[in-house]
């Protein structure tokens, strides 16, 4: 699989293109918290507990959301614990 860059709370990383932000978190020991999530079921995003803020402050499901070049994640801030 092509590999991407991307930064997660700061710490540079690298994913599979296509992978979802949960995922790359998750393969590089960074926590986001969780609930519905499965690597063996589609993600569905309803419980939204794994909001992230992409940089600009756009806040979306990381179990929904791929993986992009360049990304800039943030899992917390005083917005994403107020929404979980």
């Amino acid at each position: 699989m092509d590999k991407i860059a991307l930064t997660i709370d700061s710490r540079d990383v690298v994913a599979d293109r296509g992978i979802t932000i949960l995922e790359a978190a998750l393969q590089n020991n960074i926590y986001i918290p969780h609930f519905c999530y499965h690597p063996d079921l589609k993600p569905i995003g309803v419980c939204r507990l794994c909001l992230v803020e992409i940089e600009g402050g756009k806040i979306v499901a990381a179990c929904l959301t791929s993986v992009e070049q360049g990304m800039v994640v943030k899992t917390r801030s005083p917005e994403i614990d107020k929404l979980r």
